[in-house]
């Protein structure tokens, strides 16, 4: 019985130190990113998930007021050259499709 108790005891300790961690294994930017869409709407994306792939359309003004790197793509799904903007970078005019978002500065 006392075998049980304490069995029983780890467990829950066990799963309440999961439930603590496990949102912190889901890592976000912490910030908004704007840009304008070719109509020249205003768009952005709020604590954006890191290694995710955003499809965007913009030809303009880009803000990246994040804390971490956007990575942009000049096609959709994240394919071809990029251009970086690091955390809190603000770009006039940048031409981009897709966006993915980093905490440490790409490989050159």
């Amino acid at each position: 019985m006392k075998r049980r108790a304490l069995t029983r005891t780890a467990a829950l300790a066990g799963a309440a130190l999961l439930a603590l961690t496990a949102p912190a294994l889901a890592y976000a930017a912490t910030g908004t990113f704007q840009y304008v869409l070719p109509d020249g709407a205003s768009a952005s994306l709020v604590n954006p998930d890191d290694e995710r792939c955003y499809n965007i359309d913009t030809y303009g003004p880009i803000d990246n007021a994040t804390n971490r790197y956007a990575v942009l793509y000049p096609s959709t799904a994240c394919r071809g050259n990029t251009n970086t903007l690091t955390p809190g970078q603000y770009a006039p005019h940048l031409d981009a499709r897709s966006v993915r978002f980093t905490a440490k500065a790409p490989q050159r």
